[in-house]
């Protein structure tokens, strides 16, 4: 992962709410995420999928039942930017 590929990842506004509701570590299942975000099922599984291609979310499988969170095996650097942009994100007003 390049800090570039991070950047761009993050600039949607729906993959960065993703991020903001993962990042605390807690497994979520995509159903709880379009509850949340209420987007299409399809629209959130397309933007998790990005996440995951890049490394920022693992995800596991539970019967039909896909679970993500953050992954925990980033790169320091990478951890350190997601970090500040969380505590940023957490003292703004919500992302539409």
């Amino acid at each position: 992962m390049q800090p570039l590929d991070l950047f761009k990842v993050l600039s949607d506004p729906t993959r960065l709410k993703l991020f903001q509701i993962l990042f605390n570590k807690e497994s979520r299942c995509v159903c709880e995420l379009v509850d949340l975000l209420d987007q299409p099922q399809p629209t959130v599984s397309r933007h998790l999928n990005h996440l995951k291609k890049l490394g920022i979310l693992s995800c596991s499988r539970e019967g039909t039942w896909m679970w993500y969170e953050v992954a925990d095996d980033l790169p320091e650097w990478c951890q350190d930017i997601l970090e500040i942009t969380y505590k940023t994100l957490m003292n703004q007003p919500e992302i539409s």
